[in-house]
């Protein structure tokens, strides 16, 4: 017989959270969405699964978070602000000569690193105000409530920087849709939600443990997987006649 090959459902944040309320025994099994006394706990839910998504950006950069971002530079201008959507900027830039109107930045040629500096780096910097055709190093300003570009050299033509940028997920106001992560995070995030819930409910010391227990380890499980990284190049080892 053929295995089913058919993908499981998706698992929307209503169904996530009275999974969340269940695993915590805050409600029976046999609960549904369609339940009484369910409308608030749905809310409360809904709160905490923010909180989470927000606290899990702390855990590293996720491919899935990972957005790469086309800024205009405008001739004579350092700074540029990036959307509210965006929580940082890494890594290298690149810069393409020219603007929007004259180029297409995803079919390029003759592209140029723009290094990332931090603060300290920044700085150093002996000629803040230096100006030259494109930019070589940016830093990333993180003193308002949008992330902020410097770019140096000031550039002295237009262009367009594409930089990477790590953009914040989804919220989960709206139930009937999945949470903006990978469905592999579902199991982590119904443990992590059980353990808030449960605090929450102020259940005994020994489940609330448990359940911290048993979330910490599925989101470092998710956390190895969900990473930005690049498969690992094998090495091959073999005696010679050289060998020591």
């Amino acid at each position: 017989m053929l295995p089913n090959t058919t993908p499981s459902p998706v698992i929307k944040v209503n169904q996530l959270i009275l999974m969340a309320y269940k695993r915590a025994g805050l409600v029976p099994v046999e609960a549904t969405l369609a339940g009484a006394n369910i409308v608030q706990k749905l809310e409360h839910g809904r709160l905490l699964l923010d909180t989470i998504l927000d606290s899990l950006q702390t855990e590293g950069i996720m491919a899935r978070s990972t957005v790469l971002h086309e800024l205009t530079v405008n001739a004579g201008e350092p700074y540029y602000e990036l959307p509210d959507t965006v929580l940082d900027a890494f890594g290298d830039a690149m810069f393409i000569l020219g603007g929007l109107d004259d180029i297409d930045p995803k079919r390029t040629n003759g592209e140029l690193a723009v290094k990332n500096i931090d603060l300290a780096m920044w700085q150093a910097l002996t000629n803040k105000e230096m100006e030259s055709s494109r930019p070589q190093l940016y830093a990333v300003l993180r003193d308002r409530q949008n992330v902020r570009l410097r770019l140096w050299p000031t550039p002295s033509d237009d262009g367009v920087l594409r930089v990477r940028t790590l953009r914040l997920c989804g919220g989960s106001g709206i139930g009937n849709r999945p949470v903006d992560l990978a469905r592999y995070w579902n199991d982590a995030l119904t443990w992590i939600l059980a353990y808030y819930l449960a605090t929450d409910s102020s259940l005994p010391t020994e489940r609330c443990v448990y359940l911290a227990q048993v979330s910490e380890a599925k989101t470092a499980a998710a956390v190895r997987l969900g990473s930005e990284s690049t498969p690992i190049q094998a090495m091959v080892a073999y005696p010679t006649q050289w060998s020591a």
